[in-house]
């Protein structure tokens, strides 16, 4: 008689997250909450983790990570220092 095993490297998926899961993740987010899937008293916490995904999506980009493109409503958000507003001309004088 002579059994089969399969080989447990074969089988097993490697387990972790990927930048493209955690983009996924924030789309995910976007649309529920454009459809009213997530209650009031729930937006807080929804909210809490999404901005901790994009934050860390940015941090990654801006180390020279290569995490393909960040959500566009990850975009709206100011990331920068603020720009300062301009003076109108007759003030400026």
């Amino acid at each position: 008689m002579s059994e089969e095993t399969t080989a447990p490297e074969q089988t097993q998926e490697e387990v972790g997250l990927s930048y493209g899961d955690i983009t996924a993740a924030v789309q995910i987010i976007d649309v529920c909450s454009q459809r009213g899937a997530i209650k009031g008293d729930e937006l807080v916490q929804v909210g809490t983790v999404r901005e901790r995904f994009v934050a860390f999506l940015r941090h990654a980009q801006e180390n020279g990570e290569e995490i393909g493109e960040l959500p566009s409503s990850a975009y709206n958000q100011q990331t920068e220092a603020p720009v300062e507003e301009e003076v109108p001309a007759e003030e400026a004088e």
